[in-house]
């Protein structure tokens, strides 16, 4: 079986975080713009809306990351904020953005 991408998805435990689940998703170079990003999205959300009962879904993305980017304001996520040097990548250090989509105020 040939694995094209990743979603990974962590719960919120503290009582007060219980409505939100953070995620992480990857696509492999010689796979991206086929639909894999927005199928594994798809994924996220119909586990977060209709079987976790979640309020709010959030991710960090890096912010040269366009294609990410824009995929994820097509469902619905805004960026929030942005961290400065967030990660060392390449040798340098780089900046995030923080998108949430939440319930109700889409």
């Amino acid at each position: 079986m040939t694995s094209w991408g990743e979603l990974g998805f962590e719960l919120g435990t503290s009582p007060r975080r219980r409505h939100v689940g953070t995620f992480g998703m990857g696509v492999k170079d010689d796979a991206q713009g086929l639909g894999v990003g927005s199928a594994l999205l798809k994924t996220a959300i119909d586990l977060a809306d209709n079987w976790l009962n979640l309020k709010r879904i959030e991710l960090t993305v890096y912010v040269d990351n366009e294609r990410a980017i824009t995929l994820y304001k097509k469902f619905g996520f805004e960026i929030e904020g942005e961290s400065k040097a967030y990660a060392f990548r390449n040798g340098s250090f780089v900046n995030v953005y923080h998108m949430a989509r939440v319930v109700g105020h889409i």
